[in-house]
């Protein structure tokens, strides 16, 4: 387990501000936030890149904190990769070994079947110049795992490269944690990504924790305007919650689920806007009519922007619903949303 107490790192320009977490061993934990908010900087203090101003750090009940990076028992994968162009792969996946009292011919059985693991076997002799993005990513992978670290630092490992290669990537880190136990942490400003891959995750909003706990709950409830902007909520609006209904412009959307009583925002997610057809008899919950103001196509979705009383609201609708005449800018069209997609803060 990795246990972060009233961590403060106080930097000229920036700092992180008591920031605790427990990370269960051998979960799959992602740090979550936009660029500059101080993930990858938490991420470098837990490997000891960046000094800790107050606070703790214990990893399995032992104090890091003040420990020198290769005290600590970790691995980092860097962004960049941070690969040594004029060395071989064997001799990146090798070059920690010596360090940690690896013996070379130990090292070297360790990388064969690291890469061998890794579908880089056919690439031990190149230099990282004549590799792909995805090869690089995977030799860097290799490296850290050679000294068999307790804990796997991600630095937004898959940012870099490019779509073809970004789902192999996600596949073979989801495998690598399956078979190794290892518990990593991931920086990421992608949601999706910790979507697929994390069990738990926590995201972090200018140098401070602001939400923390399950991906899936934090995806479910976001609670609060800047998490639900993050995980993709683009329609928040402010409201006027009443005792079974909120009233939103001159519409009162039911809501009968529990709350706190100090909400003054609405938000729901545009996949969960129902158009037209989409509106069964069961789900006609929360309707109105709206007009099309635009519609912009995407590979297999649609992202519909409608009008009501000068409010915009987005939908996200299949590709298939457009050229059939249903939407079409400047229609009226019926629109529901259901009460289980609204979220209050």
């Amino acid at each position: 387990m990795i246990k972060i107490e009233k961590l403060n790192v106080k930097l000229p320009k920036f700092s992180l501000q008591d920031i605790s977490l427990h990370i269960p061993e051998g979960d799959f934990f992602t740090l979550l936030g936009p660029t500059g908010s101080g993930k990858s900087m938490l991420l470098e203090t837990i490997a000891g890149l960046v000094p800790v101003s107050s606070g703790s750090i214990k990893i399995s009940g032992s104090e890091i904190a003040h420990l020198p990076p290769e005290k600590r028992g970790l691995s980092i994968v860097y962004q960049d990769y941070a690969l040594f162009p004029h060395l071989s792969v064997l001799e990146n996946i090798t070059f920690g070994a010596k360090y940690k009292g690896i013996s070379e011919d130990s090292a070297v059985r360790k990388a064969e079947e690291l890469a061998e693991k890794l579908n880089i076997s056919h690439l031990l002799t190149r230099t990282p110049l004549h590799l792909s993005g995805g090869e690089r990513q995977r030799a860097a992978i290799a490296r850290a795992l050679l000294v068999d670290p307790a804990v796997l630092l991600l630095d937004e490992p898959l940012s870099a490269l490019d779509p073809a290669f970004r789902q192999e990537v996600q596949d073979l880190l989801k495998d690598l944690h399956r078979e190794t136990g290892i518990t990593f942490v991931m920086v990421t400003h992608d949601f999706d990504e910790a979507l697929y891959l994390s069990t738990n995750g926590a995201i972090i909003k200018n140098g401070k924790l602001v939400r923390k706990g399950k991906i899936r709950d934090i995806f479910n409830s976001p609670g609060s305007e800047f998490v639900a902007g993050f995980v993709g909520i683009s329609n928040i609006y402010p409201c006027t919650p009443m005792t079974d209904y909120v009233k939103l412009s001159d519409l009162n959307l039911t809501y009968t689920k529990e709350r706190a009583g100090s909400e003054t925002r609405l938000a729901f997610r545009p996949e969960e806007v129902l158009l037209g057809s989409e509106i069964g008899e069961n789900n006609g919950q929360n309707s109105f009519y709206a007009t099309i103001k635009g519609i912009t196509a995407g590979g297999f979705h649609a992202r519909v922007t409608l009008d009501y009383d000068g409010m915009e609201i987005y939908a996200l609708v299949p590709r298939k619903m457009i050229g059939n005449g249903e939407l079409e800018p400047g229609l009226p069209i019926k629109v529901a949303v259901p009460e289980q997609s609204l979220h209050l803060f």
